[in-house]
Parts: structure tokens; C-alpha cells; sequence
């Protein structure tokens, strides 16, 4: 995938101008097209995650999450950390869509950064919704790691539970 390809296209140019349009139908149009694009667009809307406007940010997000595919996974997760709720929000769906990969993935970022409050709450969030649908793996138990992330006191017993949880999916 081309990154600075994809972006120097002037059809991709005006795709990316138009989401951060203040008409949503415009917005909306744009982000189908990129969406039919497939994942080889997904680079170039990684560049808008850390835009300054939350509209590109959550434009990207959206249009990641339509697509879905695998590769947005460290995406989703960064957003998870944006000062934004419904960035966080939508990062966090892109992730539910994502289903299974986006479980190894997040018990790391889980070991990384343990301390996050906007972490703990995204993967919360993610996991809730996959055990809910039967999509967590079936070999490894993931109630006591959903406990602790809702417990302030169980804090500490994170990153550990993650790390466990992490080599069963391995091994």
C-alpha cells in the first residue's frame, strides 16, 4: 500500500476534503467512496486520526470501521486515548467489529499502558460487547479481567490478568 500515492491522488484529495465537510450528506458520500475503496485507503486515513478537527478524526474512524479491516486495529486502539467521547466511542465499535483480532491486540495494549483510564474503559467497552455475542476465544476466561477493569482496587492485577490471558491465547 502507497500511502503518499493514495494521498497525492486528486480524487482522494477531494474525498478527504469532503469529511471534513459541515454537510453531512457530503460527509457521508465521501466516506462510501473511500469505504469502497477498501483497506488499501486505510493508511491514508490513519494520517487523519490525529488530525486537529474531530470531525476528520471521526470521519477516519468511521470509514475504518465500515471497511473493516484487521489492519485498522492499531488505529482503534489509539483512538481509544483521544480526549473525544465519541471518538473513543467509534474506536472502540471499529474494534467490536474487528471481533477476535482485536483481542490479542488489546490485552497488549492492556501490559502497555495499564494505567489509562480511557484504555480500561475502551477495552471494557470491547470485550463486553464481543462475551455478549459469543466472541471472545472459548479457551481462555475472560470474567475476572472484565471485573477488574470496572474496579478501581483491581487496578494493579491488570496488566498481569492481560499478560496470562495473553500466553493462554498463544500457547
Amino acid at each position: 500500500m502507497e500511502n503518499t500515492k493514495n494521498f497525492k491522488d486528486p480524487e482522494i484529495q477531494e474525498l478527504i476534503k469532503a469529511l471534513g465537510s459541515k454537510k453531512g450528506m457530503e460527509r457521508k458520500k465521501a466516506r462510501a467512496a473511500l469505504v469502497a475503496k477498501g483497506e488499501d485507503i486505510i493508511g491514508v486515513l490513519a494520517e487523519l486520526c490525529s488530525h486537529k478537527k474531530r470531525i476528520y478524526r471521526w470521519e477516519a474512524l468511521k470509514t475504518m470501521e465500515e471497511i473493516g479491516h484487521k489492519s485498522a486495529i492499531p488505529y482503534f486502539i489509539q483512538a481509544l486515548e483521544d480526549n473525544e467521547n465519541d471518538i473513543r466511542w467509534i474506536a472502540a465499535e471499529g474494534l467490536i467489529k474487528l471481533g477476535h483480532h482485536s483481542v490479542k491486540p488489546l490485552l497488549q495494549a492492556l501490559m502497555e499502558k495499564p494505567d489509562s483510564i480511557f484504555i480500561l474503559s475502551g477495552i471494557h467497552h470491547v470485550f463486553y460487547d464481543l462475551q455478549k455475542t459469543d466472541s471472545l476465544p472459548d479457551e481462555v476466561e475472560f470474567d475476572k479481567l472484565l471485573r477488574a477493569l470496572k474496579s478501581a482496587e483491581s487496578k494493579g492485577s491488570i496488566k498481569p490478568m492481560a499478560y496470562d490471558l495473553l500466553k493462554k491465547l498463544e500457547g
